[in-house]
């Protein structure tokens, strides 16, 4: 796959304040800012174009993350009507998207709205505020071209910034099948209860298996993100009861070995230590692995 430029462009001069972002030979504009530099967003050309945007916040009951995906044909119009809307308290981020050329006509930035939302509802990873999932409006073919890439733009700067919104909650096993580079299944298990989480890392990601075993019960000092975690596959059916225990019926990725681990026992844990292969805690086999890649490099 060629290589992609993105350029980020801090415009009061530090990581807090105003960022925008384009991706080199796309039409894409992304600007970002918090909820409390939007008097300074108002003095900017992008708040009076066309555009989608997404307000990004957390829940006051469990404080995990939340979002609502809207569009506009003056993206900074709409804005302030949520500033003021006291159901929108929850945004403290914004990130609208826009073209650099304006191109953008009503109906694109209403398919575009569509396409976005539908995807965060099958990712499942973050709550969607959005009530309504309105349909994609119909377009000419050569406008769902032009939108398709400009959506794919979208999701490569998301995930750039290292959001998630759109990401697949489940790994497939036909992907699964694809990138296992050496079969290695790390596993977590517990006898006296019946516990057995199963791991294998893929494409950088740790992907807890299907089929894995999780404790039913949740530890006091379980963390939010591990509750919150749990409740999601629970709701998704993809953590599902099985007699004393959970049993997961989908392969799921996640960012670090310990927020896998912290699933299947309910309570926290260094994954690095915790998962283990042939008698081999997860640090040890990638410090061997680093070892002898090392010395193959050498040779």
């Amino acid at each position: 796959m060629a290589g992609q430029l993105i350029r980020m462009f801090l415009a009061d001069g530090v990581m807090e304040g105003i960022k925008t972002l384009e991706v080199s030979n796309r039409t894409i504009f992304c600007t970002i800012f918090p909820r409390t530099m939007f008097e300074q967003f108002k003095k900017r050309k992008e708040y009076e174009r066309a555009g989608v945007y997404i307000l990004l916040g957390s829940d006051e009951a469990d404080e995990s993350s939340k979002i609502y995906i809207g569009e506009a044909d003056g993206v900074g119009k709409r804005l302030v009507s949520h500033f003021h809307d006291s159901n929108k308290a929850f945004w403290t981020e914004t990130i609208v998207l826009t073209s650099k050329d304006d191109y953008l006509n009503k109906t694109q930035i209403q398919y575009i709205e569509s396409d976005l939302i539908a995807k965060a509802k099958n990712a499942g990873i973050t709550k969607l505020e959005n009530i309504v999932s309105p349909l994609p409006p119909n377009i000419s073919e050569a406008e769902q071209a032009e939108v398709t890439g400009f959506i794919d733009s979208i999701l490569l700067v998301m995930k750039a910034l290292g959001y998630r919104f759109f990401e697949p909650l489940v790994k497939s096993d036909i992907i699964l099948s694809n990138v296992f580079s050496d079969g290695v299944v790390f596993e977590i298990k517990i006898s006296t209860s019946g516990v057995h989480g199963k791991m294998s890392i893929v494409q950088d990601k740790y992907v807890l298996l299907k089929d894995s075993l999780a404790a039913k019960d949740e530890a006091a000092s379980c963390s939010n993100f591990t509750k919150n975690k749990r409740k999601m596959l629970k709701e998704n059916n993809i953590l599902v009861e099985e007699g004393a225990l959970f049993r997961l019926t989908e392969n799921v990725e996640f960012d670090s070995a310990s927020a896998a681990a912290n699933v299947i026992r309910g309570y926290p844990v260094n994954g690095l230590t915790d998962w283990k292969y042939n008698g081999k805690t997860l640090a040890e086999y990638e410090q061997e692995k680093n070892s002898a890649d090392q010395n193959s490099s050498s040779d």
